[in-house]
């Protein structure tokens, strides 16, 4: 029997939110961006490539310049993209190469 009495009044306190939802709705609809264009997010993948004698650092620095000025021709911020695969490989005689692949997302 108490079983019965705390869904009856559970379900008693949604149905007296969904009036509420219902009005909330519109708000919504009236806010700048639309609920259709809310839930759509345009995302892209840019990679970069870089080299340099003395420093992996200096390579993965010049390959990220190179992976966000890609980014940028297309519209992207820094602060929209993060780095999803960055390598340093060491070849011989201290020279470095590095490859950087970002994801961003707007």
């Amino acid at each position: 029997m108490v079983r019965r009495g705390v869904l009856a009044a559970t379900f008693a306190g949604l149905a007296m939110l969904a009036p509420v939802a219902a009005q909330a709705a519109p708000a919504l609809n009236a806010a700048p961006v639309a609920a259709s264009e809310a839930g759509t997010l345009e995302t892209q993948i840019f990679s970069g490539s870089g080299s340099a004698i003395g420093s992996g650092k200096k390579a993965l620095k010049q390959a990220m310049d190179y992976a966000l000025h890609s980014a940028a021709l297309q519209g992207y911020v820094e602060s929209q993209c993060v780095t999803t695969y960055s390598r340093i490989n060491p070849h011989g005689a201290g020279y470095f190469t590095a490859n950087v692949v970002i994801s961003c997302t707007r």
